[in-house]
């Protein structure tokens, strides 16, 4: 068997975005080019049984389902990608037959695009990024965009912000960018909501339009929106908002007139609450399931996965069940709840992690990693009969050797059950001993499963124990379990030790001498947080991290609204508690030698986090080192340049071998 490395994400194909038209399946697969040095993404069509790729260029976008045939955006010709490079919003459709032949130019919109939905022949919904500057640059430059975007480009050495956020991680500086929805038809663009709202199209069906309307007042943007009906033909607008503080996740309109919506009123667990589902008819609105305990999402990591649409764009609603993706516990299930008792059910309790689903006439298709596999097609009929109907990563998966993760449960101090797993180097030998991994969760509400994770996997080819667990605070076990507010750096934290201490216990194998602890974003926050509060371990990796609350709250593209929430405070009303829950305050006590992870354009957990804390713990002589990204966000292990993520785990695994390796084992493995 051959051992993975650190580029073998690369070689795994991700299908995802499926969507259904009759029973032929149509999906997209990403896949990661290292000589290119970026992702390519495309066409495929299972029918009758069998796979057939439809493009091959490796530049479709995401795409849609229309009579004629399949839409999508790409820049392909020379003209086009000029036009793109120069600044000039501009999206171009394609349009690929459903009986073969090339794809070929649909038409073009003077707009950036980020949504389409079909609304007849030649008529289309869109959501599009609208830019002020923008058009205050092709005003004075009286239409002309060639001239308007060289003007943008003389001004590009400084930027103006006047509302918060100011940038969002993965989309640059948003500062008055505005998405707005339009009407499409006959190369004409008509807006049918207001200039400055921010508007999202939730969905289209049975002929209604639900856009969910965002506000900035006096530069500061809404926590809550509005949500309203638009009629498809008449156009006209209805406006349905739940109340004055409420969050509309997905809103569909179903065939009897009435409306479900998801919403979030964050008025028991703050904004990480569930939301509830709920029902509006004849002007009143119903619940139809508020237990808090469903997800609506997954929410179960891995890094070799490409996330679709959590539905393929029809209604999710079959036989009176509304159908979503969920996360329970460690995995995903594709779960209903009927809209006249508020029961759930599942159609699936294995150890799957599910990226997207869409109805087949006989039942489900979606996609899917199982095992140490990687991502693939399934179906499931309506009892849930669950089959495989790809094999793009089976010959892959079957060339390497895995270490799969071992169930290593125990029970934190409220007596709760909190799941674990420990996974053994490869090619692991009995009586001898090994260097360990402790790998913590991002979130803090997500979760690990036991999927394929090539981080874990790279880990253990090294020679490396790997562990990893669900603390309080983690996702798939309803809104009480999830809620850390104002505690963050407690529960968890005596449950990561408990956990800690339960895997030395259980592997004997394992030199506690010689085990090191890493994770991401919260995963590198409560990193921080301990090598502040425990010597236990001898090295570090702290990723994409959070170590000073106070500076956080300020600089992130969340954080005046996201550390009011989870830490319950702000710096005028609650400095003191902001700081004790601050892995800085500690950086005094910390003896461990620790490597950090970050990129200069993550906007989530900003660079100046990784900065701080390096700085503190160097200054006060410990060994510390630091690899910044350029060009890289928040997402840099998951989706960043395939030759960063190359880098990344070098760097990670190189700094661990440096201190948890004895020399005999740095030169064997």
């Amino acid at each position: 068997m051959k051992k993975v490395d650190t580029a073998h994400f690369a070689r795994f194909k991700m299908p995802h975005s499926v969507k259904c038209r009759g029973n032929d399946v149509y999906f997209a697969v990403k896949t990661a080019d290292i000589e290119a040095n970026a992702y390519k993404n495309d066409l495929y069509v299972l029918k009758e049984g069998k796979v057939k790729r439809l493009t091959a260029l490796g530049d479709m976008g995401s795409f849609t389902l229309t009579e004629a045939g399949i839409l999508f955006a790409a820049a392909r010709t020379k003209e086009e990608k000029e036009r793109q490079e120069k600044g000039i919003p501009a999206t171009v459709f394609y349009l690929l037959p459903y009986d073969g032949g090339e794809a070929l130019p649909a038409f073009t919109v003077n707009a950036s695009v980020t949504d389409i939905y079909p609304a007849g022949e030649s008529r289309y919904f869109l959501e599009v990024r609208e830019v002020p500057a923008w058009k205050k640059a092709l005003a004075e430059a009286e239409g002309n965009e060639e001239k308007a975007a060289a003007a943008l480009k003389e001004e590009a050495d400084y930027r103006v912000i006047d509302e918060i956020p100011f940038y969002m991680n993965g989309a640059g500086f948003t500062n008055a960018a505005r998405r707005r929805v339009c009407l499409f038809t006959e190369g004409t663009l008509t807006p049918l909501t207001e200039e400055g709202r921010d508007c999202g199209i939730l969905s289209f069906a049975n002929g209604k339009l639900l856009v969910a309307e965002g506000a900035y007042e006096k530069g500061k943007m809404s926590l809550f929106d509005r949500l309203y009906l638009v009629d498809g033909e008449s156009l006209e607008k209805e406006d349905i908002t739940f109340g004055p503080a409420a969050s509309h996740y997905g809103a569909w309109a179903l065939a009897d007139g009435s409306v479900l919506a998801l919403v979030n009123t964050a008025d028991r667990f703050g904004m990480n609450q569930n939301p509830g589902l709920y029902r509006y008819a004849k002007g009143q609105w119903t619940p139809v399931y508020t237990e808090g305990l469903c997800s609506f999402g997954n929410s179960v990591g891995s890094d070799v996965k490409a996330e679709g649409p959590s539905f393929g764009g029809s209604v999710p609603v079959r036989d009176g069940i509304f159908w979503f993706t969920d996360t329970v516990r460690d995995h995903t299930a594709i779960s209903g709840i009927s809209l006249e008792t508020g029961e759930i059910c599942r159609l699936n309790d294995n150890q799957m992690n599910i990226t997207g689903f869409d109805f087949t006439p006989e039942g489900f298709v979606f996609t899917a990693l199982e095992g140490n596999g990687g991502c693939e097609l399934y179906c499931a009929d309506r009892k849930g009969e669950i089959k495989k109907l790809t094999d793009f990563n089976t010959a892959l998966c079957e060339e390497y050797g895995y270490s799969s993760p071992e169930y290593l449960p125990f029970t934190n101090k409220k007596g709760e059950t909190i799941d674990g797993w420990v996974i053994r180097p490869a090619g692991y030998e009995e009586g001898k001993k090994y260097p360990a991994i402790l790998d913590i969760h991002g979130g803090p509400k997500t979760v690990y499963g036991t999927c394929y994770f090539h981080e874990m996997q790279l880990w253990a080819a090294e020679g490396y124990f790997v562990f990893f667990c669900n603390p309080t605070g983690g996702d798939g076990r309803g809104d009480v379990f999830a809620d850390i507010r104002g505690v963050y750096g407690g529960p968890e934290y005596e449950e990561i030790m408990l956990f800690t201490d339960r895997v030395l216990e259980s592997y004997p194998a394992i030199d506690e001498k010689r085990v090191g602890v890493t994770g991401g974003s919260y995963g590198g926050f409560m990193t921080n947080w301990i090598i502040g509060h425990t010597g236990r371990f001898a090295a570090a990796a702290s990723q994409r991290s959070i170590s000073n609350w106070l500076s956080f709250y300020e600089t992130s593209d969340i954080g005046y609204f996201f550390a009011a929430d989870q830490v319950d405070g702000t710096p005028w009303t609650a400095m003191e508690k902001l700081w004790d829950q601050s892995p800085l305050k500690y950086a005094d006590k910390v003896t461990t030698p620790t490597l950090f992870i970050h990129s200069d354009e993550d906007y989530r957990c900003p660079l100046s986090e990784g900065m701080q804390m390096f700085t503190a713990i160097k200054d006060h002589g410990v060994d510390a080192r630091m690899c910044i990204f350029k060009g890289e966000n928040h997402e840099l292990s998951r989706s960043g340049k395939p030759k960063h993520r190359i880098r990344r785990l070098a760097e990670i695994t190189g700094w661990f071998d440096k201190y948890l390796k004895k020399e005999e084992e740095k030169k064997n493995v």
